[in-house]
């Protein structure tokens, strides 16, 4: 099992960004004669297990059994259409693929952004189960509409349906996405429970990336081998699974509210706070334009409605946004696997070692060459640099090396279309596509991993979760990118879109680099300011952290 920490991607972060906030109170009240034992393995403590890394004796959650279990049907099912789409409406509806392409990063888009409206309700105003139950009843509508889009005999406008259909599956799996996490994390007793907080993550993202390996099999075997209306493959098949997975999730969860913990909501919501203080802060600084005593420091101008640590707190977290500003085509990148890769898929031929396989499962060699890369660079490669070199790669080194690996899988994706191109129908075989997927999951262990775990522990932990935001608003935008990109139709072939996203994505990283370059001058003075402090003010040390304290390295 691979360990939480290393692997904590946009579905576990909500529940973390939400407990780190809460656990310090608790803290205090640990008691220090509570009957303790030693744990059975050593996991992560996420910032807040107890420093001498014991648990007490609690039982493990019924309720988290549900969740796991629901998110891996849920995690099934949408990840199962996005498998699918572009071929349905290319093959079946007899859409173009740009046509098709610019719908699935729309599904996509509203799949990543939706989560941001989620956890807003799920925090202030209704609870995670409230919000769930309340989005599961869209999210069942639409596959129960898109099944019934999907049938010719019913007689449906297939494009109007079908839009509609789509759309509140998005929204309802992006809703549900973020709170089915922090509702399986609110289960548990912490600080006692740390540790088995930390097992829970690591056993929640084996389930959501076990439905997603799943997701890119199952479906495309019941298209290929099932065949009704006159056709030869059978959509309404693979929707009515796909739907029926839903189903059970829903039932699933349904089942466990019996076991759920009653939740507490905060009123306030820390992201609406964080624009209200850079709004307040641009109003100001237009009023006093023209007067003489003028901040420094644009975002000054918010102090007073604003306390001084939390406008602190937002200028910190706007430091860490900025990095993220060319990471959106990164993820403009790692979103065609399900679009464009799968259209060059369809143009080769798909028989490996005598078994032929359809052209939507080529791609579950992804999810399969991420589980051995994490742990061969988690426990091989890494412990070998530090014991031989003494050497670390550190967290914006790694987002770099991540996008050059992005920007060659685009690269050999290009060369592979141009080789595609000059040869006869289906004379390529569909093993040249490794080298890509290869690459583009190096990409995704070194950039969006590590990139997510150095602006999450980076931040301030009362704005955890407006960073958590922003990533989430990374990869809705470069959905956005892919749509933008695809509707201009600017470039004059597949090849030429290919080399395209591989020059964009070496210069976007080339501007990370400098921003980051930025970034670790601006901590650095931040550190010696902070020295500064410490010196002038002896008394300030219970107020103001250490350098040394930070929780990542740049």
């Amino acid at each position: 099992m691979f360990r939480a920490t290393e692997i904590g991607s946009e579905e576990t972060l909500p529940a973390i960004a939400e407990l780190t906030q809460t656990t310090a109170n608790s803290l205090s009240d640990f008691g220090e004669h509570e009957k303790l034992r030693k744990p059975r393995i050593s996991l992560p403590n996420y910032g807040f297990a107890p420093i001498s890394n014991i648990r007490l004796e609690y039982k493990y959650p019924r309720a988290v059994c549900f969740i796991l279990a629901t998110k891996f049907f849920e995690a099934f099912a949408a990840n199962g259409m996005r498998t699918i789409l572009v071929l349905f409406l290319r093959d079946d509806l007899s859409f173009t693929e740009s046509f098709s392409t610019i719908v699935l990063h729309i599904f996509n888009f509203f799949g990543q952004f939706c989560p941001i409206i989620g956890a807003i309700l799920a925090d202030s105003y209704m609870g995670n189960v409230r919000t769930i139950s309340g989005f599961c009843f869209l999210y069942g509508f639409g596959w129960l509409l898109l099944t019934m889009t999907s049938v010719p005999l019913v007689g449906m406008s297939s494009t109007a349906f079908l839009l509609v259909s789509i759309s509140f599956i998005a929204v309802g799996n992006g809703s549900v996405r973020a709170c089915i996490t922090s509702l399986g994390a609110l289960q548990f007793k912490l600080p006692e429970q740390a540790v088995h907080l930390a097992e829970y993550f690591s056993f929640y993202y084996f389930v959501y990336y076990f439905g997603i390996f799943l997701s890119k099999i199952i479906p495309p075997l019941i298209r290929a081998n099932t065949q009704c209306f006159d056709k030869t493959t059978c959509y309404p098949a693979v929707f009515g699974t796909l739907g029926s997975s839903f189903m059970m999730a829903w039932i699933i969860f349904l089942i466990g509210k019996c076991f759920y913990k009653k939740e507490k909501l905060f009123g306030d919501n820390i992201l609406f706070k964080y624009c209200g203080c850079i709004k307040t802060a641009l109003v100001e600084k237009w009023r006093h334009r023209k007067s003489a005593k003028r901040c420094s420091y644009w975002l000054q101008n918010a102090i007073g409605p604003y306390e001084v640590n939390f406008v602190n707190d937002v200028s910190k977290v706007l430091r860490i946004t900025k990095l993220f500003i060319p990471l959106p085509v990164y993820f403009a990148l790692l979103a065609q696997q399900d679009s464009s890769w799968t259209f060059q898929a369809t143009m080769m031929n798909t028989t490996v070692l005598g078994v032929t396989i359809e052209p939507d499962q080529a791609k579950a060699v992804g999810p399969i060459f991420l589980f051995m890369l994490i742990p061969l660079w988690q426990y091989v490669t890494v412990p070998l640099l530090r014991r031989l070199f003494h050497w670390e790669l550190k967290p914006l080194h790694s987002v770099t090396l991540g996008g050059i690996c992005s920007a060659a899988a685009f690269l050999c994706a290009g060369i592979l279309q141009d080789r595609i191109m000059q040869s006869p129908s289906q004379s390529i075989n569909i093993v040249w596509q490794l080298p890509q997927f290869l690459l583009l999951m190096m990409g995704e262990l070194l950039l969006s991993i590590p990139g997510l775990q150095f602006a999450f522990t980076q931040a301030p932990s009362s704005m955890k979760s407006v960073v958590t935001a922003a990533w989430f608003l990374n990869n809705a935008f470069g959905n956005l990118i892919v749509v933008i990109i695809t509707q201009l139709d600017a470039l004059s072939s597949q090849k030429a879109e290919y080399f395209f996203y591989a020059v964009l994505m070496l210069v976007c990283i080339i501007i990370f680099t400098l921003l980051a370059y930025e970034y670790g001058l601006q901590e650095l003075k931040s550190d010696m300011q902070t020295g500064d402090l410490v010196v002038l003010l002896p008394n300030a040390t219970d107020n103001v952290p250490s350098p040394s304290s930070r929780s990542g390295s740049v």
